[in-house]
């Protein structure tokens, strides 16, 4: 058994009804879309604004690591420069130690021959003051004479 075929006059008032529910659905879609598209636009230029800043962090981040590179390399010369100056100062402090020894063994040796010439000196002095000195001075002086005054 086939029900009925509905009544054209109540049909329409429905289908009216039912397109203007549709017509109301479709408006409230648009408005979401309007929605969901300035919230899209908002959301896509925070994202353009993070991407940016991201790069410019990694940028940033790059010219750090050289920077620090950079540094590292500098460090490592000035290390071996370091090492460089530190041995030529352990040998200039050994060149100076051993000039220094033959400074002061030249000292000793002048200081001794300084008192030894005082001591000559001195032996002279009391010589020259003997009275042998004296009673034989015409002597020197004839010699001085037949030599030429050579001595």
């Amino acid at each position: 058994m086939n029900p009925a075929p509905p009544d054209p006059a109540e049909v329409l008032p429905r289908v009216r009804q039912q397109l203007i529910l549709a017509q109301v659905r479709i408006m409230e879609l648009e408005d979401a879309r309007d929605e969901t598209a300035a919230r899209l636009d908002e959301t896509n230029r925070l994202l353009h604004g993070a991407q940016s800043l991201a790069d410019q962090k990694l940028a940033e981040t790059a010219h750090a690591e050289r920077l620090r590179a950079e540094s590292e390399t500098q460090l490592a010369q000035l290390q071996r420069l370091q090492q460089a100056i530190t041995q030529s100062l352990e040998v200039a402090q050994a060149q100076l130690a051993e000039i220094q020894r033959k400074l002061e063994a030249q000292l000793r040796e002048a200081a001794a021959r300084e008192q030894r010439l005082a001591q000559i000196d001195a032996d002279l002095r009391a010589l020259k003051t003997t009275r042998s000195w004296r009673w034989t001075a015409w002597l020197r002086a004839v010699e001085r004479i037949f030599s030429g005054g050579k001595s």
